[in-house]
């Protein structure tokens, strides 16, 4: 396996086979392996920094801090792994996904998440699914995340409409439908969340551009109470390989 995770994405050297004036034949093309892409989103904030292997092979660069996403998916080699994350620098395991098959062309996001404040951080598996947006690219698409381990059940508005109801932490990872791309409209939003059922509004995010044809992933991250890192703020990823 020799695909590195990156937090700028992956870097791909192409090699070009020039054929010689000399030679009398064509060498056969390289195959490509066939590639699968995954996205980290590490949304524990009270977790280390970790490092990622698949198997017992590392694959980060660097460690991922907690509040940390990837801004594109990582193109990895298709097949079936068990993802390991362990404390950055050490052999210490955080926790993992067991062996699954990562296909070709498919798109898989893994959501790190603490289970309550200072608790153990525990991951899940979404297979990402785009088929709405290719279908109907005439319209932006979104789906939010809630990741506050010490935050009850919240509202989503958009532009002050209510968009998302009594959404609780991690509540994707056993209603598989919340990780489902949902249809919204184009042009610049305002986002607030707010305590479930009241207008206590605790993170907003202000002119966030939305384009036709493309998916994002709003989410809430931090600690009510948090500073700096663990600030209760709203993340807003847009999908891209």
């Amino acid at each position: 396996m020799k695909t590195v995770f990156s937090g700028l994405g992956v870097l791909i050297s192409l090699v070009t086979v020039l054929s010689s004036c000399i030679k009398s034949s064509v060498e056969p093309p390289v195959e490509t392996p066939e590639k699968s892409y995954i996205s980290i989103m590490h949304l524990a904030p009270t977790g280390p920094a970790v490092d990622i292997f698949f198997d017992n092979t590392k694959v980060s660069n660097n460690p991922f801090t907690p509040g940390y996403v990837t801004a594109n998916y990582n193109a990895v080699d298709k097949g079936a792994f068990s993802i390991k994350f362990k404390k950055a620098a050490l052999d210490s395991l955080v926790t993992e996904l067991p062996v699954a098959q990562y296909d070709s062309l498919n798109y898989y996001t893994l959501f790190l998440y603490n289970v309550q404040p200072d608790g153990p951080v525990q991951v899940f598996r979404i297979v990402d699914d785009f088929t709405d947006v290719i279908a109907s690219p005439g319209k932006p698409y979104y789906r939010f995340f809630h990741a506050s381990p010490n935050i009850g059940a919240v509202d989503l508005y958009i532009d002050n409409v209510k968009a998302e109801s009594g959404r609780i932490q991690a509540d994707n990872s056993t209603h598989l439908v919340l990780s489902k791309f949902k249809e919204t409209t184009s042009g610049v939003h305002n986002l607030q969340v707010k305590l479930a059922g009241t207008d206590t509004v605790i993170a907003s995010a202000t002119n966030v551009d939305l384009s036709s044809g493309n998916a994002y992933t709003f989410y809430l991250k931090g600690l009510d109470g948090g500073t700096g890192n663990n600030l209760l703020t709203i993340g807003v990823l847009r999908a891209a390989a």
